[in-house]
This record gives structure tokens, C-alpha cells and sequence, in this order.
């Protein structure tokens, strides 16, 4: 285990100290981060490394013996976790016991299934999602997809049987919708309570693919005929801007971003607001280009 590895509750750590067997032991970090060591009572671990618990506990048996020799290992360490879930053969919480890559961390699953949504697929980190192109890493073998992973990281893959189509932005009820094959675009803005007073009918975006590299088509559908009125695939992403955006290439800019809040709850998973800084017109580099 690294020296520079940070303890953590769960964590077991066998304590030795040399010609005092009777001082040695293997102990568990409790949820307080703390263990209780024999002549010391309790000793605050977590957040130490493995050398900085040896040295506290050297420095307190001072006490008691002179010149104790301590060593400090790890044998289990359980509080550095990933989360892998969705659509893989053992979804779960894997232990880290050294760096992990995405990749590694989706073979230690199993794998993805077959009903996996790799393009739907993405990876939380500290409360935001990170746009990761899953189909070229896992179906194309692409390594600069294959990110390395951190501490608390939540992988999730979706099943394609269960895509939805979101509308957001200027409808009166932003929603994802279990969807048909047979689903247009009018329906579903329908289904999300039509537009608002606000709407900008002449610039709805429809997004399509992967959130790293997705398609994305501006349609007018300031009239509503059936040439506009295009069909749906599952999880197509309609966004309808306010008419004071006018400039619909600077939207699709951001969408990805506006997008991260809705599909995390959608999926059910709690996290941090990632939109309010495109919200508020802060630019984000994007590989997005808009068809019309």
C-alpha cells in the first residue's frame, strides 16, 4: 500500500511492534475514524497515512517502553470505494487498493451487459457528471477515454431498454418521458405541458448520442407542420430556449452542461446543481456542432 495512502473508517490495519507481541494486533477503523490500541486507549486514524499512525503510535508508547519499533500495514484497505452500477455483470462498491482506470474499474464488475447504453453511459465525480465517450473506450478500444478513477466515483451504466426522451427549457413542465418508437417531437412537447410565453419556437434543439460528441439538430417549429414534426429515438434530448437566446449555436454550446442536473435525477441520483454556471452564460468548451 502507497505511504502517502490516507486511512479511512473500514480500513484494517495490522499494528506491530517488534519483541512486544502482546502489543500487536490487527484492528478495523471504527465510523469515528478512530481504533483502540491496548496501553493507549483511542487513537484517530482516518485521514492519517499509514507512516503518520506509526509515528503517533511510537510517540505514545514512548511511554511505556523505550525506543518501540512500530510498523503499520494495511491489510484491508475498504474506504477508498467506487461505485460501478447499471448495466454490468456485479454492480457494486469495489474497493481501490491502488489507482484505478475506468476501464479496470468496469472489468472488476464483470463487464457491461448487453443491454448496456454505452453512449448514455457517464461517470460522477464530487456531485458533477464527466462526459466520457464509453462506445469508443469500451467497443473501439480508444485509451484517451479511459480516465483514471477517484476516491467516491459513481460509474453508471443505463439499460437501453429503459431510455427516456427529456424536454427542457421552455415548456411548461420539464420532464423525462418513457417513450415509444413511434414518438415525434410535437408529442413530446406536448406531453411536457406545450410551450411557454417565453419559448423561442424557431430554435428547438434536438440532441442525439453521446453527451461527449453528440449530434444536434435546430428545428423551426415557429409553424407546426408535419415536415417539422420530426420522429424520436430513445433518449433524444429536446431543448426549447427563451427568445432572448437568440444565438442557438452558443445553446448547444452548453447543453451538455444544462443537461447533467435532469439526467441525474431522472436516473436517481442525488447530486450537486452542474448548470448554474452555463445558466449564467459562463462558455464551456464543447465538440458540438448544430445541423440544421
Amino acid at each position: 500500500m502507497p505511504s502517502e495512502y490516507l486511512l479511512g473508517p473500514e480500513d484494517t490495519v495490522q499494528i506491530t511492534v517488534f519483541c512486544h507481541d502482546e502489543l500487536s494486533m490487527e484492528t478495523t477503523i471504527g465510523p469515528t475514524g478512530k481504533i483502540s490500541y491496548y496501553l493507549i486507549g483511542d487513537i484517530q486514524a482516518a485521514g492519517l497515512t499509514p507512516f503518520e499512525l506509526r509515528d503517533e503510535i511510537r510517540e505514545q508508547l514512548l511511554e511505556f517502553l523505550r525506543k518501540p519499533e512500530v510498523v503499520v500495514r494495511v491489510t484491508e484497505p475498504r474506504s477508498r470505494k467506487v461505485f460501478i452500477l447499471g448495466q454490468v455483470k456485479n454492480p457494486g462498491v469495489y474497493p481501490m487498493r491502488s489507482e484505478l482506470t475506468l476501464l479496470e474499474g468496469i472489468s472488476a464488475a464483470g463487464g457491461v451487459t448487453p443491454d448496456a447504453h454505452l453512449s448514455g453511459a457517464y461517470v460522477v465525480r464530487e456531485g458533477k457528471i464527466l462526459v466520457v465517450n464509453f462506445f469508443e473506450l469500451i467497443e473501439k478500444g480508444n485509451t484517451e477515454e479511459n480516465i483514471p478513477l477517484m476516491v467516491g466515483d459513481v460509474i453508471y451504466v443505463p439499460d437501453n431498454k429503459d431510455q427516456k426522451v427529456f424536454v427542457l427549457g421552455e415548456v411548461n413542465k420539464q420532464s423525462a418521458i418513457p417513450t415509444s418508437d413511434r414518438m415525434t417531437l410535437f408529442e413530446a412537447i406536448a406531453e411536457a405541458g406545450g410551450f411557454t410565453h417565453d419559448a423561442n419556437k424557431k430554435s428547438i434543439l434536438v440532441m442525439r448520442g453521446s453527451l461527449s460528441e453528440p449530434d444536434i439538430m435546430k428545428i423551426d417549429a415557429g409553424h407546426m407542420d408535419l415536415a417539422r414534426n420530426i420522429p424520436l429515438e430513445r433518449g433524444d434530448i429536446i431543448y426549447v430556449p427563451s427568445s432572448g437566446f437568440a444565438d442557438a449555436e452558443r445553446i448547444a454550446l452548453r447543453i451538455s452542461h444544462i443537461l447533467q442536473p435532469f439526467l441525474q435525477l431522472a436516473r436517481g441520483i442525488i447530486l450537486q446543481d452542474a448548470a448554474i454556471d452555463v445558466l449564467e452564460g459562463q462558455e464551456v468548451e464543447s465538440r458540438i456542432i448544430v445541423t440544421e
